[in-house]
């Protein structure tokens, strides 16, 4: 039956992923400083802006040269920045036209709610190559202040596509170690995996404050104080969802004595 039901989601996934909007259907993309625009709507476009911002620019493990690394095209990263939006909660469409002759390009709507139905935000997916960006897309906005404008390239295209449902990664975090003793290394596991494709990273967070990006299921990490100490595992799949899990390690000063030699 488990497997029945994946097979209907993933149905549902692709059928999902296929239904295009074209001409009359397409959506409207307007300024936020359009004069028809109402003060509350434009207050909730504000809002919105911050929020998608937020997300975008949350502190990625992999930068868009890392992710090229593991053979990512521009189409994955429109897909898992587009994912990553809609899993916060918003309706994403994904938005193909033509710029220049013969060239198209893809990137992402996002949907805010207005008073008169959805406004749409334009986002660029991974706008840098450098090894030290962490974000995975920016708002296409332009002028001299940001926030001013949408760059008038985003708001006209031929095709809007709706994206596939996403499950997240199924996972269970556990410390392989009975006991855990300040100053030794435990060793943290992850086990599970994408049910609709596959998980992309572990971003590990200490009660300590530590914060630790990586992209195996397993982890050692060496506890420093005494007491209990609570360890967040998340993992994120190529598309963007995410699933958290949490355990407390009971932190010793000493190994109990196991009473082998009695």
């Amino acid at each position: 039956m488990k497997r029945l039901l994946l097979l209907i989601a993933l149905f549902v996934s692709l059928a999902v992923s296929t239904l295009s909007l074209v001409g009359a259907d397409l959506p409207v993309v307007r300024q936020p400083n359009d004069p028809a625009t109402s003060a509350a709507d434009r207050a909730a476009l504000a809002a919105a802006w911050t929020a998608v911002e937020g997300i975008l620019n949350a502190g990625y493990p992999l930068s868009r040269l890392q992710m090229s690394k593991l053979g990512w095209s521009d189409g994955d990263f429109v897909q898992f920045t587009a994912g990553t939006l809609q899993f916060a909660g918003y309706t994403v469409l994904l938005a193909s036209g033509s710029w220049a002759a013969g060239t198209m390009r893809t990137w992402i709507l996002v949907g805010v709610p207005l008073s008169n139905g959805l406004g749409y935000i334009p986002v660029e997916a991974a706008p840098s190559a450098l090894t030290s960006n962490v974000a995975i897309g920016q708002i296409a906005w332009q002028g001299g202040v940001s926030g001013t404008s949408f760059d008038s390239r985003y708001l006209s295209f031929t095709q809007a596509v709706a994206v596939a449902p996403n499950l997240p990664p199924a996972v269970t975090l556990s410390i392989a170690e009975r006991y855990v003793v300040a100053d030794a290394p435990a060793t943290l596991m992850v086990a599970g995996s994408d049910p609709d494709g596959a998980i992309l990273a572990y971003l590990w967070t200490f009660s300590d404050g530590t914060k630790i990006a990586g992209t195996q299921p397993v982890l050692w990490y060496t506890f420093r104080e005494v007491g209990d100490a609570t360890v967040t595992l998340t993992a994120i799949d190529t598309r963007g969802a995410r699933t958290t899990q949490s355990v407390v390690a009971e932190v010793l000063a000493v190994k109990p004595d196991c009473g082998c030699n009695h």
